[in-house]
C-alpha cells in the first residue's frame, strides 16, 4: 500500500449521491437494530486466532458513527466517523493495511494513536454488499507494529466474506432457496478456512461430542474424523480424563473464558500447545504438536547444565564473558589462573582482570583483547600467548583458546574461554632454548675443528704415501708387504679423513645441492656395473631392477655418493652365495632407490644409532669401514629433500629405501 503524500487524521465524510444509496442499502440490512451478534463473534474469534492480534471488530458505518456489531477485545460501541479508520476502508477497493501508525502520516497524530487504545497496527477488509457498496469493515487492531502477508490479506478478505454472507442470509431470510444456498456456502467457506489453517482444530457441544475435527487434527490425533464424529470426547480419549486437559476444559466452559496451556498425552507420546474458546452450545479447540519444541527446550536445558557441571569440575581454568563483556562464569582453576578468589570474577567486566601484554611485553588493547576480537569477527582463537599482569601484581605467562556462541539470528552471545598458565612451561622452553644453541654452538665448533684437524693430518699423510710409492720401486721383494700395509692403512686413513670433512660440511650447511636433470637409470646401472667386480670377488649375485627411463632433477655427485654407500655397504655385510638387488622405481611426485641384501642384518639395539656419525655395530668387527658413510647418506639425501629408511633382519637381510622428490 503506498504511502499518500499529505493527508488530515480525521476523514472527510462524502456527500454525494453514491453515499445516499450507501446509506439506504444499510438501512435495508437492519443491522444496528438487529445485529447476527453470536454469528459475528464466532467470526471475530475466529479472527484472533486466526492472526494473533488482540481485537478484531465489525463495524458499520453510518452517515456520522462508526457502530461495533462484535468486538473481540475491545469495549467501545462507537466511535465518530471523522476519526474511524474504517471510514478509509470503505472508500478503497479491496484490503487496507497499516503496519505501523507511527511511520503513516494519515495516522501518525490520530487520537487513537496517541492515546487510548494506542494502535499501531490496523487491517481492514470492507463489507461489500451485492450491489457493489462497501457497509462496514472487518478489521484487525493492535497495539504492536506488525506484517501482514498476501495469504493474510486474502483470508481476512475471506472472513469478511462470510460476515457479508451472514447479513445476506438475515437480508434474503425470506427466500429459503436462496438461504439455505448462502449457508451452505458460508459453511463450506468456513470448512475451507479450518482445514486450511496450520492448527489442528475440533469442536464439541455441550455434551462433550465431537461435531467437528479439521484434517490437522485427524493428523495429529492419529484418529480418522469419522470415528470421532457423534461421538464423546471423554470416551474416545479416555487417558484425558482427570488430567489438566479436562480441568481446563471445564473451566473454559463454567466461566466462558478462553484457556491457553501445555500438555503432554501419554497415549500419542506428544506435547499438544491448546487453545479453547467456549461459545454458546460448546468448546472450539485449536492445537498444535509442539513436541519438538519441547523437546528441544530439555534438551538445551541438559545440556546446559551438563556444560556448567563439566566447566564447574574441570581442572582446565574456563570461564564465560557474555556479550556485554561480562565474566558469566568462571570455575575455580580460572580463579586461581587469574589471581581471584572467592565470588570476586562474576559479574566484573573482562577488561579489569588484569592487564595483557604480548610476549614482547607491549601493552595489549581492550579492544583487541581475544573477548574483543571474537565478538568483532565472531572467529575463534586458539593457544594464543601472553604475559597478565594480575592484581595482584604477579606477571604470570598465559595461553588463551576461545570460541564463540550464537544466538538463533546468528549473534555472538556468549564466548567461552579456556586460560592455561604457562609460566613454568615458557620458562622451561627458554632454557631448552638456550640449550638447543649452545649445543648447536658446539656442532659448529667441532665440525670447524675436524675440518681443521683434518687438513693438518692429510698434510703429512700425503707425504708417507708418497715415499710409500717411492719405496715401493726400490726395496726388496720381503719388505713388498709390509710397504702394501702401510699404503693400504694409509689410503684407508685418507678415505676417513675425506669422510670426516664431508659431514663437517653437511654439518655446517656448507653444501648445497647443484641441480641437474638426472637419468637415474643410467647413472644407477653404470654404478651396478661399477661395483660388478668387487661383487664377483666376493661370490656375490648383483642384480638390477630399475625403470628405464627415470629422470628426476638431482644432485649427480650426491646421488652417486648415495649409490655408492649403500651399496658397498651391502656388498660388505653379504656372505658368499648371497644376494645384493638395486631396484628404482618413479613417480608422478618421487623416485625410490632400494638396496636389498641377503647379509647378517642389523640387531635392534643397534638400529637407533645407525645413522650416527662413527658408529658401528658390535659384529662388525673385521669388516673396514669408518662409521660415517651411512650418516653421509642420510645427510645428502635430507639436503635434496628426501628420506632414507631400513628395515632388516638378523641372518636374513637388509633394505634400504630412499625417496627422492622428482622437481
Amino acid at each position: 500500500m503506498e504511502r499518500p503524500q499529505s493527508e488530515s487524521t480525521t476523514a472527510t465524510i462524502p456527500s454525494d449521491a453514491r453515499e445516499a444509496r450507501r446509506l439506504r442499502t444499510l438501512e435495508h440490512y437492519d443491522v444496528l437494530d438487529a445485529p447476527p451478534t453470536e454469528a459475528l463473534d464466532r467470526v471475530t474469534r475466529l479472527a484472533t486466532t486466526l492472526f494473533d492480534v488482540p481485537v478484531a471488530l465489525v463495524n458499520v458505518i453510518d452517515r456520522q458513527k462508526q457502530h461495533c456489531v462484535s468486538a473481540q477485545g475491545w469495549a467501545l460501541e462507537q466511535t465518530d466517523r471523522e476519526v474511524s479508520f474504517c471510514n478509509y476502508t470503505i472508500r478503497q477497493d479491496g484490503v487496507m493495511v497499516v503496519e505501523d501508525t507511527h511511520k503513516d502520516e494519515r495516522f501518525v497524530d490520530h487520537p487513537l494513536v496517541t492515546g487510548p487504545p494506542h494502535i499501531r497496527f490496523y487491517a481492514g477488509a470492507p463489507l461489500t454488499a451485492p450491489n457493489g457498496y462497501r457497509l462496514g469493515t472487518l478489521c484487525l487492531i493492535d497495539d504492536a507494529r506488525r506484517s501482514i502477508s498476501e495469504e493474510k490479506r486474502d483470508l481476512l478478505a475471506d472472513l469478511a466474506s462470510i460476515v457479508m454472507d451472514e447479513l445476506n442470509l438475515r437480508h434474503y431470510a425470506s427466500d429459503l432457496d436462496a438461504s439455505r444456498e448462502a449457508h451452505r456456502e458460508v459453511s463450506e467457506q468456513r470448512k475451507r478456512i479450518l482445514e486450511s489453517i496450520t492448527d489442528a482444530f475440533y469442536a464439541v457441544d455441550e455434551n462433550w461430542t465431537f461435531t467437528y475435527v479439521n484434517a490437522q487434527a485427524e493428523e495429529f490425533l492419529e484418529r480418522p474424523r469419522e470415528e470421532l464424529l457423534g461421538e464423546s470426547l471423554w470416551e474416545s480419549f479416555p487417558a484425558a480424563v482427570g488430567t489438566t486437559l479436562q480441568d481446563k476444559y471445564e473451566t473454559a466452559i463454567e466461566e466462558e473464558t478462553t484457556v491457553e496451556f501445555v500438555e503432554y498425552y501419554p497415549p500419542l507420546n506428544r506435547w499438544f500447545e491448546i487453545k479453547a474458546f467456549p461459545f454458546e452450545g460448546g468448546l472450539s479447540v485449536y492445537f498444535d504438536d509442539v513436541t519438538d519444541r519441547v523437546q528441544a527446550r530439555e534438551s538445551l536445558r541438559r545440556e546446559r547444565d551438563l556444560t556448567e557441571a563439566i566447566m564447574g569440575t574441570s581442572v582446565t581454568a574456563l570461564l564465560s564473558v557474555d556479550r556485554a563483556g561480562r565474566i558469566s562464569f568462571a570455575n575455580e582453576p580460572a580463579r586461581t589462573t587469574l589471581g581471584i578468589k572467592g565470588s570476586g570474577l562474576e559479574g566484573r567486566q573482562y577488561g579489569t582482570v588484569g592487564t595483557l601484554y604480548t610476549l614482547d611485553e607491549e601493552r595489549v588493547a581492550e579492544d583487541e583483547w581475544p573477548f574483543a576480537r571474537i565478538l568483532r569477527t565472531g572467529t575463534p582463537v586458539t593457544d594464543e600467548r601472553y604475559i597478565l599482569e594480575r592484581p595482584d601484581g604477579e606477571w604470570r605467562y598465559i595461553r588463551i583458546s576461545g570460541a564463540p556462541l550464537h544466538n538463533p539470528e546468528g549473534e555472538v552471545r556468549q564466548v567461552v574461554f579456556s586460560v592455561d598458565d604457562i609460566t613454568e612451561q615458557v620458562e622451561y622452553e627458554r632454557k631448552l632454548e638456550a640449550a638447543k644453541e649452545e649445543a648447536e654452538q658446539a656442532s659448529r665448533l667441532k665440525s670447524a675443528f675436524l675440518a681443521n684437524m683434518s687438513h693438518d693430518v692429510r698434510t703429512p699423510l700425503s707425504s708417507i704415501l708418497n715415499l710409500t710409492e717411492l719405496l715401493a720401486r726400490e726395496a726388496p721383494e720381503r719388505c713388498q708387504d709390509r710397504l702394501d700395509l702401510i699404503e693400504r692403512s694409509s689410503y684407508r686413513l685418507l678415505e676417513t679423513i675425506d669422510s670426516v670433512l664431508d659431514l663437517a660440511k653437511l654439518e655446517t650447511g656448507a653444501v648445497e645441492p647443484d641441480w641437474e636433470s638426472v637419468d637415474l637409470a643410467d647413472e644407477l646401472l653404470g654404478t651396478a656395473e661399477i661395483f660388478q667386480p668387487q661383487a664377483d670377488e666376493s661370490d656375490l649375485m648383483l642384480r638390477t631392477d630399475v625403470q628405464e627411463p627415470l629422470t628426476a632433477r638431482l644432485d649427480p655427485s650426491m646421488l652417486h655418493r648415495i649409490a655408492d654407500n649403500l651399496l658397498s655397504n651391502a656388498l660388505k655385510f653379504t656372505e658368499a652365495g648371497g644376494t645384493v638387488t638395486l631396484r628404482a622405481i618413479g613417480t608422478d611426485e618421487a623416485v625410490t632407490i632400494e638396496i636389498e641384501d641377503t647379509g647378517i642384518g642389523i640387531s635392534e639395539d643397534f638400529r637407533p644409532d645407525l645413522f650416527e656419525s662413527f658408529s658401528r655395530g658390535s659384529d662388525h668387527a673385521g669388516v673396514d669401514g669408518s662409521g660415517l658413510g651411512l650418516a653421509i647418506t642420510k645427510r645428502l639425501t635430507e639436503v635434496m629433500g628426501g628420506t632414507i629408511e631400513v628395515e632388516s633382519e638378523k641372518g636374513v637381510g637388509t633394505t634400504f629405501t630412499v625417496r627422492l622428490p622428482r622437481q
